[in-house]
């Protein structure tokens, strides 16, 4: 008897440990393999002299994100913490009140943190990046080129009473306000940074939500009174917020929730927009990762190049309606020569408040 029960024991540990992988092998290019982390997955090592004492490691990490079901595993945990704990399956989402979710990512600029007031940039920083827009400004000034500084406000910035009761606010002055002050008192700059238009119509609008619950950006409405702000200092008149024809569509997910591996019906809310009279506005190229490029017949005979991150995805549909041609280069794929060799009228660098400190690094030297 004790010897069966030895077999029985035996044959239910295989079939736990090799039933998945047949059943996966059958089934798995049906399911959804996308990766929702916003990582890579570790690929498949391959033994050598040079890396035999961390194989054993590297292949554990390989398995560990290829084991079978994987991803519903993963959703089941995620949907765990979140719907019957209340908590984040990641240290990159914080859950707020009210069904908003926030970014909070201490490797990547915690906009929580900035949007509260925990640091500032010191003195030599503020003048080096001070330096370095003066140098721009001026370079591009001596080809005939306007250059504006537009800075999208972060949804931690506007929406900050729904942020978790954990996170105490330091100051209400933060390293943008900071930045901004000195450029405006150190340089000519032309700054559009729309943190008070956005508040003001948030007030007024307050059924309107101007960023997506479930996403860390801004939603098509939150885009528009952007948009208004930064034509207005290109001397572009666009319809105001109150004439905007607003258009909901339900939402289930955004980049936090996918972080959590979670969908939520009826979770969040998006707008399409229309706005006065129909432009034609062609799209020539839309490459997320590297440049959106748009064209308007019978335009101002003006071109717009913008380095841009992916809230420009929203925003530029609605500013390159203003420009004959329009040009939104990725930041990882910008270069400011660029900015030269597509003849621009008006560059534009736009960040999103979180990564205001790439502006050490920004730098136009001198067309060759």
């Amino acid at each position: 008897m004790g010897k069966q029960k030895s077999v029985i024991w035996i044959i239910i540990f295989l079939l736990i440990t090799i039933f998945p992988w047949g059943l996966y092998a059958l089934m798995g290019e049906h399911l959804e393999s996308v990766e929702h982390e916003n990582r890579k997955l570790e690929e498949k090592p391959v033994i050598s002299k040079d890396n035999y004492e961390k194989f054993p490691q590297m292949y554990e990490s390989y398995f560990n994100d290829n084991i079978p079901f994987r991803n519903q595993l993963v959703e089941i945990n995620g949907a765990i913490d979140y719907f019957l704990f209340h908590q984040s399956s990641t240290d990159r989402v914080c859950i707020g009140q009210n069904g908003w979710l926030f970014y909070c990512d201490n490797e990547d600029f915690n906009p929580i943190e900035q949007s509260l007031g925990y640091w500032y940039f010191t003195e030599d920083e503020l003048k080096q990046i001070a330096d370095n827009l003066k140098v721009a400004e001026q370079v591009l000034s001596s080809k005939d080129i306007e250059f504006v500084l537009f800075i999208v406000p972060n949804k931690e910035t506007i929406y900050k009473e729904e942020l978790p009761e954990y996170y105490v606010s330091k100051s209400q002055y933060t390293v943008v306000d900071q930045l901004i002050d000195y450029l405006n008192e150190n340089t000519n700059i032309r700054i559009v940074y729309p943190k008070e238009e956005m508040l003001c119509i948030k007030e007024e609008y307050s059924d309107i939500p101007l960023y997506y619950k479930l996403d860390t950006h801004w939603n098509n409405a939150g885009a528009y009174v952007g948009a208004v702000s930064l034509a207005k200092e290109l001397g572009i008149e666009l319809p105001p917020f109150s004439e905007l024809d607003l258009k909901a569509r339900g939402v289930i997910t955004g980049d936090l929730a996918k972080m959590l591996n979670i969908s939520i019906p009826n979770g969040d809310i998006g707008y399409d927009i229309s706005w006065g009279e129909t432009i034609e506005l062609e799209e020539k190229k839309w490459e997320f990762s590297k440049e959106f490029i748009y064209h308007v017949p019978y335009s101002n005979h003006k071109t717009l190049v913008v380095r841009r991150d992916s809230f420009s995805t929203a925003l530029a549909p609605i500013i390159a309606t203003q420009f004959e041609d329009s040009i939104w280069i990725h930041m990882w794929e910008f270069k400011p020569q660029q900015i030269f060799d597509n003849n621009a009228d008006v560059f534009v660098f736009e960040t999103a408040e979180r990564y205001v400190e790439k502006l050490l690094d920004f730098q136009i030297i001198e067309e060759k």
